[in-house]
Formats: structure tokens, sequence, C-alpha cells
């Protein structure tokens, strides 16, 4: 099974329709969102046109949680884990947070498979024993208000649970 994994969209409407057309295509059907969403919207269109599902948690950005958590109980394709994500997909345990630095930390203590976290928008991933830790970086446009390193390219990752292997995914520089 295939997973996205994405952070820091911020709102960037042309990534994101990019993102949801590129995952649809590719039939991967569990998308998972370490935070900074920033507008509900955006998790409105994943409602609307991603084929799969979506996990997400708040990012130190995100505005209108109580609509957006409201809203996401109220899709079948949404779920709403508030500030960290416990889940368990295909015998694979994983954990998302916002902060890669709380992530990382998890990833360290081996509970989980899997440790998610975002913020920094440094793309990271990272081997702890049996765990994995992964900072897909951001996936919005390069910005001078936005903490990133130059030579840094927007993204995010498919992991492979049944062989953990993981790739990244860079939508095209057009759209930055």
């Amino acid at each position: 099974m295939k997973i996205a994994i994405l952070s820091d969209t911020h709102d960037n409407t042309p990534v994101i329709v990019w993102i949801i057309e590129y995952l649809n295509q590719q039939g991967i059907t569990t998308a998972l969102h370490a935070g900074d969403v920033i507008n509900p919207g955006v998790l409105f269109r994943f409602r609307d046109h991603y084929q799969g599902h979506l996990h997400f948690v708040f990012g130190n950005n995100d505005g209108e949680q109580a609509l957006a958590e409201r809203r996401a109980n109220e899709a079948p394709n949404l779920t709403c884990h508030l500030q960290e994500m416990r889940l368990e997909l295909e015998g694979k345990k994983l954990f998302m947070n916002h902060y890669s630095s709380i992530s990382e930390s998890v990833a360290k203590s081996g509970e989980f498979d899997v440790s998610i976290g975002g913020h920094d928008h440094e793309y990271r991933v990272i081997e702890y024993g049996q765990s994995l830790f992964i900072n897909p970086g951001n996936t919005v446009t390069k910005d001078k208000w936005l903490p990133q390193p130059a030579d840094e390219e927007s993204g995010f990752v498919v992991l492979d649970l049944s062989t953990m292997k993981h790739e990244r995914i860079m939508p095209p520089k057009e759209l930055w």
C-alpha cells in the first residue's frame, strides 16, 4: 500500500490541485497531511476531488480549526486528528504531529514504524532503528516569508508501507 505524506501546503491551490490529480492518477488512496493547510477550503478540495482518504493534523498556521474539524467529521473521506495522529495501516504503526522536533523524538523512541512531522519546511527521511522519521518538506512556492533552505524544492513523499521505500515527488515548478 502506497501512501502520500504532505505538510505545509500553505493554501497553494494550483499545487494542491496538481497533487490531488497525481494521487488519483496513481491510485494512492490514503494521504496524510502534517498541518499548515491554512484554509479549510484546502480540506474541502480534498473532500470534493480526492478519490481517497485524507488524515490531517493541525499546524501552527491553521485557521478556523473548529470549522475544519466540524466539516471533516461530516465528510466520509476526511479525518481530523487535531494535534496528533496515531494510526495503524497495513500492520504499520504511524504517528504524525505538525512539529518535526516532536515527531523525530517519537521516531527515536521506536514505538512507531513511521513518525511524520513538518513545520520547518526541511525535507528529511531518517531511519532510527526500525522506525522511519519523515518530514516531507513543504509543498508550496518558494516565498521570502517562508523558511526554506535556498536549494530545497517543494514536494511531498510517497511511502510504500509494504517495502518502506519512499520517493519524493515534486510538482511542476511553474505551479510554484
